[in-house]
């Protein structure tokens, strides 16, 4: 063989070579001893890291705004008040009510969880009392006694919306008014004007805000406090006390909350609200906030107005 050929074809070899063994598998196929089908382990790194929630994905993008498609007609709208925002520019959407005061539920839950990050931190350790454990509903599974850090505290409210939690936080600062003092301090920082709370749970029906002070909030954890919006994106959590050696599974209840492109949120139900929803997606390279309030399907009103968007709306 001609010398030059045989020493392009070598270096052509070890090039396709060094290629293939660099390039990592989506997935492996890993086949079982002995009789059996192949199990299939899928090989992925997660796709949402804390940057994606706080913006660092996002800050060295050069946002354009979204153009109106006129020939598209405006979505039926079912809830009492809708935002949908980009969080990274502000670009509205879609507006409908968005001033309208309406009961919150446990989407209080999110201001409450503010209030205890940044008061008394995450590793603080909280005792459970039997009148918590009263609290109405049974989420989170806590017994009278045992004793938790203020973040598996806070992972259990908001994967499980437990009232329980919140009424032990607000034992911690002294009592429900006491709570609900520092949680309409907070909220009156935020320039949330319209929202008065009288509870860290939500169970109250006087506990109101609107889609506008709400899209504040969320913008405000997004930037300050990040982590709690990556503790809603998990799907379950080993939680142990801190003087018991049982440990329990928490499952998340939010619906919505496995999806692909969600980066982090809450739910909020009650025969008064009706069904609430606050919710920040990965949507057309941006990270856009949904807000619905009293739907009577959160989950397929967020499916169909984020479609409708999509249609409704192109980049220049």
């Amino acid at each position: 063989m001609n010398t030059k050929w045989y020493i392009a074809s070598t270096l052509a070899l070890v090039f396709f070579a060094l290629l293939f063994t660099s390039v990592k598998p989506l997935f492996s196929m890993k086949m079982p001893e002995g009789n059996g089908l192949a199990s299939v382990n899928i090989i992925t790194k997660p796709f949402f890291q804390s940057e994606l929630v706080d913006g660092e994905n996002y800050k060295s993008k050069n946002f354009r705004t979204p153009v109106r498609k006129w020939d598209v007609f405006d979505p039926l709208v079912l809830s009492e008040a809708v935002l949908i925002q980009s969080l990274d520019d502000g670009f509205p959407f879609l507006s409908y009510n968005t001033y309208k005061s309406w009961p919150m539920a446990s989407l209080t839950k999110l201001l409450t969880a503010v209030a205890i990050f940044e008061d008394i931190g995450a590793n603080e350790k909280i005792p459970i009392s039997s009148a918590a454990v009263e609290t109405e509903g049974e989420s989170g599974n806590l017994r009278s006694g045992e004793v938790y850090t203020a973040r598996e505290l806070l992972q259990i409210m908001l994967l499980a919306s437990s009232n329980d939690v919140a009424a032990a936080f607000e034992e911690y600062f002294g009592g429900k008014e006491k709570f609900a003092e520092i949680l309409n301090s907070k909220a009156s920082k935020m320039g949330m004007t319209g929202t008065v709370v009288y509870d860290g749970s939500g169970l109250s029906n006087s506990n109101v805000s609107s889609a506008s002070d709400l899209s504040k909030l969320i913008k405000y954890i997004a930037e300050k406090t990040p982590e709690i919006l990556s503790w809603t994106r998990l799907q379950n959590i080993i939680v142990q006390p801190t003087n018991d050696t049982t440990s329990k599974q928490i499952s998340n209840i939010n619906p919505i909350s496995s999806g692909q492109d969600f980066l982090g949120g809450k739910t909020g139900t009650s025969p008064a609200a009706g069904e609430n929803i606050i919710s920040i997606f990965s949507f057309e390279n941006r990270r856009v906030v949904v807000i619905i309030l009293g739907s009577p399907n959160r989950a397929n009103e967020i499916s169909s107005l984020l479609s409708w968007v999509k249609k409704a709306y192109e980049s220049r």
